[in-house]
């Protein structure tokens, strides 16, 4: 009879703050999921922080939306690294621009790009970062010639 009553009273209980109970399980889940994100966002900028290699790097693709990303790439050693970044601080404003990029000497395809360091790389300065001047022609329909055009790999 007393276990009748207590079960009747744990249910009753359940019943009665159940709306409680969900609301401090998602308040504990939230909490939960944002100190992972910030350690796993400290170790991030702890094992940047070791990267040795500087170089700059170009940003050549930009996906807006639900799966944001940044694609860019970036020279070391006469070898092309391509790499991708899923931040939310950019827009297509950084597409095509050129940017500071720090890297693993040790495995180069462990970058971060520094979208708040925007350079504005001259001709030498390209060149010793590993990017190649090429020229090519562009096919002009209404005139039916090719125009020569040019820019930087």
């Amino acid at each position: 009879m007393k276990e009748e009553r207590e079960k009747k009273s744990y249910s009753t209980f359940l019943k009665e703050n159940e709306g409680k109970i969900m609301l401090a399980i998602t308040i504990i889940f939230i909490s939960l999921t944002m100190i992972y994100s910030n350690i796993n966002e400290k170790e991030y900028y702890k094992k940047i922080n070791d990267f040795q290699g500087k170089t700059v790097g170009k940003v050549y693709s930009i996906r807006l939306g639900k799966s944001s990303y940044l694609k860019y790439y970036f020279h070391d050693n006469d070898k092309k690294y391509y790499s991708e970044a899923r931040y939310s601080e950019y827009t297509f404003d950084n597409f095509g621009k050129y940017y500071r990029v720090i890297f693993n000497e040790k495995n180069p395809s462990e970058s971060h790009i520094y979208l708040t360091k925007e350079i504005q790389p001259d001709s030498i300065a390209l060149t010793k970062a590993g990017f190649k001047y090429v020229i090519y022609y562009d096919y002009d329909i209404p005139t039916n010639t090719y125009i020569k055009k040019h820019k930087w790999e």
